[in-house]
């Protein structure tokens, strides 16, 4: 499974936000994640639907997390920003001679996309959090 940089720098984005524990500036969270503003903006706008982050406005705002670490597993980080948690799909039109042979692997496909979401559901933005001074 390859994650699109959008769904990448989401998981950063609210990381970030977690760690802060307060309202950031959408101007300093694009400065210290390396993106440009207006593709923060587009990727918030995501957050911002799935009902993780919340947008405060006037001189003291930007973005705040909305849901507790602890409710924000990875699972939906993903299906929020891809629309779909799942490995790929078969190329094309399978030749006859392996028709069979392409059904099972679709099959087994299913089953690990079904053992990937299981996995994803139980890693939660605060699990992240909570190891970051184990891994040091």
């Amino acid at each position: 499974m390859q994650l699109n940089r959008s769904t990448d720098y989401a998981i950063q984005m609210l990381m970030y936000l977690a760690k802060a524990r307060k309202t950031v500036s959408s101007s300093k969270l694009a400065a210290a994640m390396g993106v440009s503003h207006r593709y923060l903006l587009q990727i918030s706008t995501k957050l911002r639907a799935a009902g993780f982050i919340r947008t405060a406005h006037g001189p003291s705002g930007g973005l705040n997390l909305d849901k507790a670490p602890e409710k924000i597993s990875l699972y939906d980080i993903i299906l929020s920003m891809e629309g779909a948690v799942q490995t790929g799909e078969i190329c094309g039109t399978p030749a006859l001679e392996i028709e069979q042979e392409i059904a099972i692997l679709e099959r087994m496909y299913h089953s690990v996309d079904g053992m990937l979401g299981q996995a994803l559901k139980k890693i939660m933005l605060s699990d992240i959090l909570d190891k970051t001074e184990i891994w040091k």
